[in-house]
């Protein structure tokens, strides 16, 4: 499929989609958010077993579009009835699509991550930020809220407190801080971004995919189930995979190493 706002590349099980706005900063518009969703859809029918998400150009996203919200066009369109719906039916769905992704998400942050450029990385399931890269929740500057539904995400991140910073204050958060407060995982020069965020994705496509894949069920259910229902989910995944055929290969490869 042929896309004008993204850029979709595919290396073995690894796919990677990258907002390809550089002029913009990778600015948020109605066109990018339906081809972003489109490619999101199309990974989860192929066999992709980790999925890339990155910025092309010096930004990792630089959020909404300025000038369309100053001139009421695109997604800032319409009075306040129609601003919801265009929401709703449109960059709202990008965290309810991440969220039905069975498989593990990457955000390779190679720059600014502002506005709702932060808060798509929040959705990922990692983080790995070059060292000259920043977060900021923007929103406030702009007398706005996070409509993308990023502080859901961002205070299972950091916290509440932390969370009522970035969003109050609206201030930077520098490599780091975002690495020492748990916003990402790692932190890279610039130069091995690429490099690093592909060792990592090259080694969870390698894991046993039916597992990967329940895992990261089991994580997500832990945020949000209460400890019963958590567990009743937990035994019928570990009944599933101890019968995996996945299972006793490793197991008989284990004690065969280790006699």
């Amino acid at each position: 499929m042929s896309y004008k706002n993204i850029l979709v590349s595919k290396k073995d099980f690894i796919t990677e989609i990258t907002l390809n706005r550089p002029e913009f900063l990778n600015a948020f518009t109605l066109d990018l958010i339906h081809e972003f969703l489109s490619a999101l859809k199309e990974s989860k029918k192929d066999d992709t077993r980790v999925l890339i998400i990155s910025g092309a150009g010096r930004a990792f996203s630089a959020g909404g579009d300025l000038n369309a919200m100053k001139n009421k066009t695109g997604m800032f369109a319409g009075n306040e009835e129609k601003l919801k719906k265009i929401y709703q039916e449109g960059i709202q769905q990008i965290p309810l699509m991440l969220e039905s992704i069975e498989i593990p998400i990457i955000a390779m942050v190679n720059g600014p991550a502002v506005g709702a450029g932060c808060d798509l990385a929040c959705m990922c399931d990692l983080r790995i930020m070059s060292d000259n890269a920043f977060f900021k929740e923007s929103f406030i500057n702009l007398a706005l809220v996070s409509g993308d539904g990023g502080a859901y995400f961002l205070h299972r991140l950091i916290g509440y407190g932390k969370t009522m910073e970035m969003q109050l204050t609206g201030r930077k958060v520098k490599s780091d801080e975002a690495l020492k407060i748990g916003l990402v995982n790692e932190v890279t020069s610039s130069d091995s971004l690429k490099t690093r965020v592909y060792e990592l994705a090259e080694k969870l496509a390698g894991y046993p995919f039916e597992a990967l894949k329940m895992n990261k069920k089991g994580i997500k259910d832990g945020f949000y189930s209460n400890l019963s229902d958590h567990l009743d989910l937990m035994s019928s995944l570990q009944a599933k995979t101890q019968r995996s055929d996945e299972h006793f290969k490793l197991v008989d490869e284990f004690l065969k190493n280790n006699k």
